[in-house]
């Protein structure tokens, strides 16, 4: 027995997590978290002016993509906390009210664009006149996903 390491292992304390005031959604897309609790720093590189900006200078379409995104990124984040915390009245309330807004959304795009996802298909007029999943510009073409 050679060289042989002698190991110890370590205990860690994990806090459980606790509900607290949200970022805004557009704050938490760009915070990578709509906790800021949970938002604990080690280095915080600058935003791009970039993508700082409100809205200016993007297209309606632009404008309603990126209102899919921030919802959609919440949802994600609020289901990470929601399975750890299933009974959570403001989470769980939270979730529905994002839930409904997200289908409004994409709802409204696949209205006047084309469907962004299989959900979007079974939303009128998307309903069972046809499979049209492939109208709209692909993501190797140029589209938007």
């Amino acid at each position: 027995m050679e060289n042989q390491l002698h190991t110890s292992l370590a205990i860690t304390t994990i806090p459980i997590q606790t509900w607290c005031e949200l970022y805004p959604l557009e704050t938490a897309l760009y915070e990578g978290t709509i906790f800021p609790c949970l938002n604990l720093l080690f280095f915080k590189a600058p935003l791009s002016t970039e993508s700082s900006k409100a809205s200016n200078g993007k297209t309606e379409k632009e404008q309603l993509l990126s209102q899919i995104n921030t919802i959609s990124f919440a949802i994600n984040d609020l289901t990470l906390y929601l399975d750890t915390h299933p009974t959570c009245q403001n989470g769980t309330t939270l979730f529905y009210e994002l839930m409904k807004k997200r289908l409004d959304l994409l709802t409204e795009f696949a209205d006047k664009y084309n469907p962004l996802t299989q959900f979007s298909m079974g939303i009128e007029p998307y309903s069972t006149s046809n499979y049209n999943w492939s109208e709209g510009a692909m993501p190797w073409e140029g589209g938007d996903l």
